[in-house]
């Protein structure tokens, strides 16, 4: 067997490996051809995990075993990434969708979706084929790597037209498992899990010339805390008040401190951490290993169900200027949030309201895009969320703030991540 990159310098390195994406809501793909797939831009580690599991089989009479039977393979990957302002989410909902509630919602057809099988109009769970390329280090940078079909940058090396520059392995049809977004003081990172039953080394590099980088390197115009919209003003501005945060949070971390004299409030929250995982029901289809024939691997999640409703979380952080149990911090004791059967449940502030079990808390967390013309990230949560529990932390002797944390989640599956110019009102005029 011949080592793919075989010289002294090559080794790789950050610099030299990159991930380009294709994304559907159909089952056939493109075979695992990679060169029409999107570079991925911000990345910034790829973990790959290959799981092969087996079963030693028990031989009567001896203590033994010789034989050992394999099932189905599971590869899951791993990507992290920080996100450009002229860049977008991993996985979003596209323009067209982000009309309404119903067309905007996670199980749309035309959005996640929420089966393999197909529909009427054969669309069926999101898929990604997902592509790792790598180049040895003699390059620069990536780029560099897919360019040039000979070496002449390291002394001592002659120019070899059939020197290996470029190492690109495919993941088809992979689903998400989750998502993870981390919002702090220091900007955005999203976290991407996937998984797959395939791959494919791409042994064809002919056509390396098809994937298409942007210029490196990138202009690092990533989102940063300044631009996230979560200030509280009057009802007559029009700069801020785009985000809508629960009744908990803002009363919690309100600091209620004039800024130049303008009437907003000053929130002390350090961190907001957003997570959804994606579980899956896979059907046992006998006698069969679906994708696992030469040419039908992209049928592997066909008998696939996406388990409902989906984990959605919130968590908000923030610096406290009063510690103590939050039901004497709120403005009203009728505001209060009430615990039945051990769920944080709904407060209308009044005492003889019916409907007071019902998770009412709106999330939705919107950041400045581009400024021409100008766009909105914006993660919406929608109208049913619910504070699950409160933790206090820090105030210690090495100097830490006293900060606390509030927890949501909600059972509608409400998960909304798009760009776009205007920030709709997504309200749910019954069950989906």
């Amino acid at each position: 067997m011949t080592v793919p990159f075989n010289q002294p310098n090559d080794r790789i390195f950050w610099a030299c490996q990159a991930v380009f994406v294709e994304e559907r809501n159909t089952e056939e793909g493109n075979s695992g051809d990679p060169t029409n797939a999107t570079f991925l831009d911000g990345v910034q580690s790829v973990g790959v995990s290959h799981d092969n599991p087996s079963n030693s089989l028990i031989d009567i009479g001896r203590h033994q075993r010789k034989y050992t039977q394999y099932q189905q393979p599971t590869i899951d990957i791993t990507l992290e990434r920080v996100i450009n302002k002229g860049s977008d989410f991993f996985y979003k909902v596209s323009s067209d969708q982000y009309t309404n509630y119903q067309n905007s919602h996670l199980l749309h057809a035309n959005n996640f979706g929420s089966k393999g099988a197909k529909d009427n109009n054969n669309k069926v769970l999101r898929n990604y084929d997902i592509t790792i390329i790598y180049t040895p280090d003699r390059f620069g940078s990536i780029d560099d790597g897919i360019t040039h079909d000979s070496d002449t940058s390291t002394p001592g090396l002659q120019p070899d037209p059939d020197r290996l520059n470029l190492i690109s392995v495919t993941y088809l049809n992979c689903l998400i498992t989750s998502i993870n977004y981390t919002i702090g003081i220091d900007g955005v990172r999203e976290s991407i899990s996937l998984t797959t039953k395939n791959l494919k080394y791409n042994d064809d590099y002919s056509n390396i010339i098809g994937y298409t980088i942007p210029p490196l390197p990138q202009d690092g115009n990533i989102l940063k805390r300044q631009d996230f919209d979560l200030l509280e003003t009057d009802s007559t501005s029009t700069q801020y008040g785009k985000s809508k945060l629960p009744t908990e949070a803002k009363e919690l971390f309100n600091f209620d401190t004039p800024v130049e004299e303008r009437d907003f409030q000053v929130l002390g929250i350090q961190s907001i951490s957003i997570d959804v995982s994606m579980d899956y029901t896979r059907l046992t289809d006998v006698g069969n290993w679906r994708g696992s024939q030469d040419g039908k691997e992209h049928e592997q999640n066909r008998w696939t169900i996406l388990n409902l409703p989906v984990s959605v979380t919130c968590s908000f952080t923030g610096v406290l200027r009063q510690n103590m149990p939050y039901f004497n911090f709120l403005h009203s004791n009728l505001n209060r949030v009430r615990n039945v059967d051990n769920i944080y449940t709904k407060s209308l502030g009044q005492t003889d309201s019916t409907d007071w079990q019902e998770a009412d808390r709106e999330i939705k967390i919107v950041a400045l895009g581009s400024a021409a013309p100008q766009d909105y990230f914006i993660w919406d949560l929608g109208k049913k969320n619910y504070l699950t529990s409160i933790e206090y932390s820090g105030g210690d002797a090495g100097g830490a703030n006293a900060e606390g944390t509030l927890n949501y989640a909600n059972q509608y599956s409400d998960f909304v991540v798009t760009k776009n110019e205007i920030v709709q009102d997504l309200t749910s005029t019954g069950p989906y």
